[in-house]
């Protein structure tokens, strides 16, 4: 069934409207089970079954986002706020927790916010490996260096952007290129102008969103995602790995998981403009390094990331909350 999204503003009379409309649409239904995805929507769920019969309810926490990987006094506030009644939500003996990476799950059974036996672990959300398809890395004219991204500071715009600007100063000839369209409902998404300004001397291109993917992915040389966000395991790279590209990504939770043994591409320190120049200008100076890592990328994707392999680790998930 559709859930009703909440609306634009997420304030009380919003949150509370949501909640009603998502209690309503569940008794009107009767399931057999839930499943929710992001901590935002399982919270919302889970307070809209609060008081309703005992319902399996799968919660999949797709990174853990501004509330616990920001820095700042406001998510801090936020936490300390809502803390309670999370716990209340996620601790719940009907809920499975299901998390993308184990720095997350790691976290939140330290924080006391789940239990450590309701949690499973379900590597990304996975990848159509038939839709993104390896293709030869392109030889012809200058090497374009992509970051695709939601428009959010801590995904690692500015550190992207500054990176490209030093290697366009020492003479490294190559296209650098940002996809992502203006994010909303995000406290640190990135405006228009900032946007605006931070390519405005033309060494980077914006592109906005950006519809077909799969061709952007195989335009591109080197896939670069400096993010320090709270990722599970960002989409993004993951195509980019079924694409047979090498990921240039930070040493981060969510991140991380893409380059298990650096042999698909290099790990870098979050926030470190230097280390991502070095990366970027290592891969546009080696060639066959490009290949090679873009191989293994796909490999790993095959390996690890096959949407169909996602699928059937949340249905045996399913099956035993079914059977509980």
């Amino acid at each position: 069934k559709t859930v009703p999204k909440p609306q634009k503003k997420f304030g009380p009379i919003s949150v509370l409207s949501t909640i009603l409309s998502l209690r309503t649409l569940i008794r009107n239904n009767n399931p057999n089970l839930l499943h929710t995805v992001t901590l935002k929507y399982s919270f919302l769920v889970g307070l809209a079954c609060l008081g309703i019969s005992p319902l399996p309810r799968i919660y999949t926490i797709a990174g853990l986002g501004f509330l616990f990987r920001s820095e700042g006094t406001k998510p801090k506030i936020i936490r300390a706020v809502l803390s309670p009644i999370l716990k209340l939500v996620l601790k719940n003996k009907n809920a499975t927790i299901i998390f993308q990476n184990p720095d997350d799950r790691d976290l939140l059974i330290q924080l006391n916010y789940v239990r450590k036996e309701q949690t499973r672990l379900v590597i990304s959300s996975g990848v159509d490996l038939e839709k993104f398809i390896p293709g030869a890395i392109p030889n012809e004219g200058l090497p374009i260096v992509l970051m695709p991204t939601r428009l959010v500071h801590e995904k690692g715009v500015a550190i992207f952007v500054k990176a490209a600007k030093n290697l366009r100063a020492k003479g490294i000839k190559a296209r650098y290129q940002i996809a992502g369209g203006l994010t909303a409902h995000n406290p640190r998404a990135i405006s228009k102008t900032e946007m605006e300004d931070m390519v405005s001397d033309g060494t980077v291109e914006w592109l906005g969103r950006v519809e077909d993917m799969p061709a952007l992915l195989q335009s591109a040389s080197i896939i670069v995602y400096p993010s320090y966000y709270g990722e599970g395991v960002p989409r993004v790279t993951i195509e980019a790995l079924a694409a047979g590209r090498p990921v240039i990504t930070t040493d981060h939770p969510g991140c991380k998981e893409v380059i298990p043994k650096n042999e698909n591409g290099i790990l870098i320190p979050v926030k470190d403009v230097k280390a991502t120049e070095d990366a970027m200008e290592k891969l546009l100076s080696d060639k066959d390094l490009r290949e090679k890592m873009g191989k293994k990328s796909r490999e790993l994707a095959e390996r690890s990331f096959d949407v169909n392999q996602i699928v059937h680790q949340t249905l045996n998930i399913y099956a035993s909350a079914l059977n509980e």
